[in-house]
């Protein structure tokens, strides 16, 4: 069934979601502004500004910021369970770096790369990736080992559910994209170190696992201890984010090694694929004429008697990588239709012939 998203409505309140140039070659300074017009040149200035000024403002990794205030009013243990929001809805997305507890394994014994040169190229992925999340106004809800997890939730409380999906799309396209760049200079490397051998196999290279998931009653709920501090009673932990769809993002991932096998040959198989659940495939509501949604795998678990399945989906990129840059460019492979096509049409036009893009737009 076809969804009615006021895309035109969106686009006004956050105009960087109709830029095209993409974020993941400004954070790299792969873009040369002389080789571009100067209509092209406001935008890269534009994409430099929204980067560093996001940087710039104080920002917390755990959590969430809109609901971090509920631990502070936590002053018992009965607390916790009182001080909750419920029903928050929110995509959950899981990236996770392939292979990176093995590349430590042979350290000693391959001779290739030291602890420090494995750290420097997790750094540099972790630190693109929260560049990437502040961009598409995603929280980083935690760094777990090689991979982080970020939510996804409306930035106003108008907005049409779809569009959180969306973000979380553009910011699982450009996660790809930056981890083929980060290829490049890890073969670089690799040549550097007179291991140019080892540049043309795949499995040395860096492989990105994505899994989503979107939680339409997720609850934000503080975790943690009471603490004694100076005879006030405080509760030391952060808030998490609580449901079934939230901890199913990186379940999915436990299908990944299917789906990849199932790629085509044409062409490198690495940092193609998105996995995801039910109910991220209902939000989308992917054409199937667009790109082709895959079924992997079904998750099937019986407790107290009662039976549950959930399905498992893969979405190949490689159609898609570096073309899908603003949000309409997602509605067009989504069956979706703007509310108010006139004024769509007059909005988007509006905002292309208008310059500064303001922190938070």
């Amino acid at each position: 069934m076809t969804k009615k998203v006021n895309l035109s409505k969106f686009i006004r309140n956050n105009r960087k979601y109709d830029i095209k140039t993409n974020p993941v070659d400004v954070i790299f300074g792969r873009i040369t502004k002389s080789f571009f017009n100067e209509s092209q040149q406001r935008e890269i200035d534009q994409v430099e500004d929204i980067i560093e000024q996001e940087l710039n403002e104080d920002f917390t990794i755990g959590g969430h910021p809109k609901y971090d205030e509920l631990l502070s009013k936590v002053k018992s243990y009965e607390d916790f369970s009182v001080y909750r929001v419920s029903d928050v809805k929110l995509c959950s997305i899981f990236v996770d770096l392939r292979n990176f507890t093995k590349r430590a394994l042979f350290i000693d014994s391959a001779n290739v790369e030291t602890i420090d040169d494995i750290a420097n190229l997790k750094q540099k992925a972790i630190s693109t990736w929260i560049k990437l999340a502040r961009y598409y106004n995603g929280h980083i809800h935690s760094i777990t080992g090689d991979g982080l997890m970020v939510l996804m939730d409306k930035l106003y409380e108008e907005d049409d559910d779809w569009t959180i999906g969306a973000r979380s799309l553009l910011f699982s396209l450009r996660v790809l994209e930056s981890a083929d760049i980060l290829n490049d200079y890890l073969k670089e490397f690799l040549k550097e170190r007179g291991k140019e051998q080892y540049a043309n196999n795949p499995h040395n290279l860096i492989n990105i696992k994505i899994g989503i998931e979107y939680s339409p009653k997720t609850l934000m709920n503080p975790q943690g201890v009471i603490v004694n501090d100076k005879g006030e009673n405080k509760a030391v932990g952060e808030v998490k984010a609580t449901s079934f769809e939230v901890d199913f993002s990186a379940k999915v991932l436990s299908e990944y090694k299917n789906a990849y096998n199932g790629l085509d040959a044409n062409g490198p198989k690495n940092n193609r694929l998105i996995m995801f659940g039910n109910q991220y495939k209902e939000l989308m509501q992917f054409l199937d004429s667009e790109i082709e949604v895959k079924k992997v795998a079904s998750y099937e678990r019986t407790m107290y008697d009662v039976p549950e399945t959930r399905d498992i989906y893969s979405l190949d990129t490689k159609p898609i990588k570096r073309n899908i840059l603003t949000i309409e460019d997602v509605a067009d492979i989504c069956d979706v239709e703007e509310q108010n096509e006139d004024f769509a049409r007059a909005s988007i036009k509006a905002l292309q012939d208008s310059g500064e893009i303001k922190h938070g737009n």
